[in-house]
């Protein structure tokens, strides 16, 4: 057994009391497909013991040059329902670009080895707005997507944050970020084409078939409990948040002496405002007056939220539909700048 996921299964016994019933599991961040099946299987199991429950959804990332029809199997054997596949583009020209191990061919085959062993949720991820990107290579990489028929779809603009490589190459005038008109229209194309092949927008990145949304990436939109494990994981109690340390070596030391070497966040009134606005806001249902002023009963809260939202209510920035608080989606693409003005 790898060090790092039986440190992942002495973590889970640590925290058997974080959370009280798990709903769904997602194996993902890094690249998970790196390890056997079985040995992911093994960790599915434990957290089925552990709690005695069991997963509605199980979800596991993979890199599309990692899976084989058996791979896949194996998964589903461990009861793996659904798959995330990280194509990000058809244009191999990009996928090499961003350093990417597979090509494009691969990432179709990929899709149909989890087709060939029976799997019926499968979500693939792509990348727009990134300069070199032409409008019509994102038709085709859109296309391509859509002749895949996958239940859900995740599309994100390339993000040029410091620390990344992307964010280097900006700094040394090796690449340059594209023009946030031009990668609204390539937003633009999702939110036409996906519809009309049933993959409707719940969130602003996301589509899904009718009854395929991301169960367990809802469960953050709506603020509920959840546990993070392994370095670098993030957990959410209910009152504060959790953060594992980044270091391998670090969170393994932690382990060996029996405690978890990680960060803890209380959230208050005001951070706590604040992640309710950003994270509802960022979906279709949006959040009610109702829910609104049964989770904040402090009037000065209150009375920022009404002064700020009336103003973007007045620029039709936001809805109020039924009581209703949601941002239209035509305006989806800017709706960090709209939540930004309602922030506390």
């Amino acid at each position: 057994m790898p060090i790092l996921l039986q440190a992942i299964k002495e973590e889970m016994a640590l925290r058997r009391n974080y959370i009280d019933l798990p709903r769904t599991l997602y194996i993902g961040g890094g690249t998970p497909s790196l390890y056997q099946a079985e040995e992911l299987g093994g960790l599915i199991e434990r957290v089925q013991k552990l709690w005695e429950c069991q997963l509605k959804e199980i979800t596991v990332e993979l890199n599309p040059e990692d899976v084989t029809p058996n791979y896949c199997r194996t998964l589903a054997d461990f009861g793996v329902n659904r798959l995330s596949i990280g194509i990000q583009s058809f244009e191999d020209d990009h996928l090499r670009w961003m350093n990417r191990r597979h090509n494009a061919a691969q990432g179709i085959r990929a899709v149909e080895a989890a087709r060939s062993v029976g799997f019926k949720n499968v979500s693939i991820d792509l990348i727009f707005g990134f300069h070199g990107l032409t409008d019509r290579q994102w038709g085709r990489c859109v296309e391509q997507a859509l002749a895949l028929a996958p239940e859900h779809l995740s599309a994100y603009q390339l993000g040029i944050e410091p620390g990344t490589s992307f964010y280097k190459m900006v700094q040394q005038g090796r690449l340059k970020p594209m023009e946030q008109e031009a990668a609204a229209d390539q937003y633009a194309l999702l939110q036409e084409w996906l519809p009309a092949k049933g993959l409707q927008q719940y969130e602003v990145s996301n589509f899904a078939q009718e009854g395929y949304r991301s169960q367990h990436n809802s469960a953050y939109w709506q603020g509920i409990p959840f546990l993070g494990l392994g370095p670098s994981a993030h957990s959410f109690d209910g009152t504060a948040r959790h953060a594992n340390v980044c270091s391998l070596w670090r969170y393994l030391k932690g382990l060996g002496e029996g405690r978890l070497a990680l960060k803890e966040e209380r959230i208050g009134h005001q951070k706590r405002y604040n992640e309710f606005v950003m994270t509802r806001l960022r979906t279709l249902e949006g959040f009610s007056r109702e829910e609104f002023y049964r989770a904040f009963p402090d009037q000065k809260i209150r009375r920022h939220f009404e002064r700020e939202s009336a103003h973007l209510l007045q620029q039709g920035l936001l809805v109020d539909q039924k009581g209703a608080m949601t941002i239209p989606p035509p305006k989806w693409f800017v709706s960090d700048g709209i939540i930004l003005r309602l922030l506390w």
